[in-house]
């Protein structure tokens, strides 16, 4: 039987100077076999929250997708003020590496709503709805499914877990682990940028202590795995609507990381963490210990081989050469008819 899943993205597709990893590990999961989506639930990050809803539904409506749930949540973390983290991002966008963008067609008008439910409700009717069947694959922050366990604790016993991509992790051997991109300055990075698990620390602390198991993908791991440009041809030379769209909209990010990161092209973090939900052989997974203290005070690594933190597990190694070009493969496929079929039409 197929993995039921839940989407929790800050899907930022299209933005200028901002991932696509978002948009195509949902991409990934409508085409596999091995997961079933619930729904999406839309997380701020990448961009502002109502974005990551906007370009969720276009990405679905490209898809042909149909009746597929789309909730909304909050727009900010629990006890953290992250305007500057947006201001930022949003003058990035508006930088001189936005002429990137500057040749993609118009989005097309929505046609589509984001669901009834806010994403914390709508995470608590689904988990009901199928207890102990559910993996919470969590992309973005992890504010949506920490209002969800505040408002109901009893929630962590029918959630099978929690897949997330999130945290880093020293080496046993050489230099400590430290994000760098040549496009943003370090102390940017020290003072301003908050992604995923630190956007909204104490979401993720609630999250961690909840007892629901957790599988870290960390940035050391997601970060030695691409779509290539020559990914990017092959998913271009799919003749469909589909296709085109996803790689119309990833194709200024491919050029943006070739050409001012230096990168041989555009981090999959997402799509890895989809993948190890579809097939836990790609990557290695090690016992770790997690402490929530460290990861409230931002300081030092939070993620240790025996730190006398909570028990998670992580991802440590991956066979790069293997998932890429099972990804590109992978995106080449249509999207599964099960999504695209309208329930009145199935019945």
């Amino acid at each position: 039987m197929p993995q039921k899943v839940i989407l929790d993205i800050d899907n930022a597709l299209g933005i200028p100077a901002q991932d696509t990893d978002d948009a195509l590990a949902l991409a990934l999961a409508l085409v596999s076999p091995e997961l079933e989506v619930l729904g999406c639930t839309t997380c701020a990050g990448n961009c502002r929250t109502p974005q990551s809803t906007h370009n969720t539904l276009r990405l679905l409506q490209a898809g042909g997708v149909k009746a597929l749930p789309v909730a909304e949540g909050p727009s900010s973390a629990l006890d953290r003020d992250r305007e500057a983290h947006f201001r930022y991002l949003e003058a990035k966008t508006n930088g001189p590496g936005g002429r990137y963008w500057e040749n993609l067609p118009e989005p097309p008008a929505l046609a589509g709503a984001a669901d009834a439910l806010a994403a914390p409700a709508f995470i608590a009717h689904t988990a009901r709805q199928y207890p102990g069947e559910v993996i919470f694959v969590a992309l973005g922050a992890l504010t949506n499914l920490a209002l969800a366990l505040l408002e109901d604790p009893d929630l962590a016993a029918l959630i099978q877990g929690v897949v997330h991509m999130g945290g880093s992790f020293d080496p046993a051997e050489g230099p400590p682990f430290v994000w760098h991109t040549p496009d943003i300055p370090d102390d940017i990075w020290r003072t301003t940028l908050r992604f995923n698990t630190v956007f909204d620390p104490e979401a993720s602390a609630v999250v961690f202590r909840s007892g629901i198991p957790v599988t870290l993908v960390p940035a050391n791991v997601t970060a030695l795995v691409f779509q290539r440009p020559v990914h990017l041809e092959r998913l271009a030379a799919v003749d469909t609507p589909w296709h085109r769209y996803l790689a119309t909209y990833a194709g200024p990010w491919v050029e943006w990381s070739v050409h001012e990161r230096g990168l041989p092209g555009a981090h999959m973090h997402d799509p890895l963490t989809v993948a190890q939900v579809i097939d836990p052989t790609f990557c290695h997974i090690t016992s770790m210990d997690l402490s929530v203290p460290a990861l409230l005070l931002g300081k030092g690594s939070w993620l240790t081989p025996d730190g006398g933190g909570l028990p998670v597990k992580a991802a440590t190694a991956v066979d790069t050469p293997r998932f890429e070009g099972w990804l590109a493969e992978r995106l080449c496929r249509p999207v599964l008819e099960c999504y695209t079929t309208a329930p009145d039409a199935a019945e």
